[in-house]
């Protein structure tokens, strides 16, 4: 009978059990879907997540930090992080104020855009006629347990509050 640990794949197999572990306990992979974190990420892009779970008791997102959180229908969203507990965030003109200052980022060169009619409408007819404004948005508090997130693709993206406890990871890259 042979020794089960002079089996050459054996021992290939639990050495490279041994070794991702650790990685894939604290780790996973998720895919983007859809277009709102365009440039950064596109549709269908594997990306390496840090599982909340692992994270420390008393962990706090971080403005600027992109997170994978469940929304109440169980879809999974990538978003950025903008606005931080306590925070006032306003939308005027198209652009994003947070604590009363203009929110710039080098990750999106977009205005946020709201759209007058629906996207069977636009559908329907050339992109330059269109309707849309810029126009000013309720101020927002978030209160505290939550964040305020927006997608990179400040033209396509859902932007709104999100609880932390939802937040299932944040993106290392």
């Amino acid at each position: 009978m042979m020794n089960i640990f002079k089996n050459k794949a054996f021992r290939v197999c639990l050495a490279l059990l041994i070794l991702t572990y650790p990685f894939t306990s604290d780790y996973r992979f998720f895919y983007s879907t859809g277009e709102s974190m365009l440039p950064t990420y596109k549709d269908g892009e594997m990306l390496l997540v840090y599982k909340s779970s692992s994270m420390r008791e008393g962990w706090e997102p971080l403005r600027g930090q992109v997170i994978v959180v469940e929304e109440e229908n169980g879809e999974d969203l990538v978003k950025r992080v903008v606005g931080l507990e306590g925070d006032t965030v306003h939308i005027k003109g198209g652009k994003i104020y947070v604590n009363g200052k203009k929110y710039e980022d080098e990750w999106t060169y977009q205005d946020i855009t709201f759209w007058m009619e629906s996207e069977h409408e636009r559908s329907k007819k050339p992109k330059e006629e269109w309707l849309f404004m810029n126009s000013e948005a309720m101020p927002v508090i978030v209160p505290q347990g939550y964040v305020w997130v927006i997608g990179d693709n400040r033209e396509e993206s859902w932007m709104g509050k999100v609880k932390i406890k939802d937040i299932k990871g944040w993106v290392v890259f």
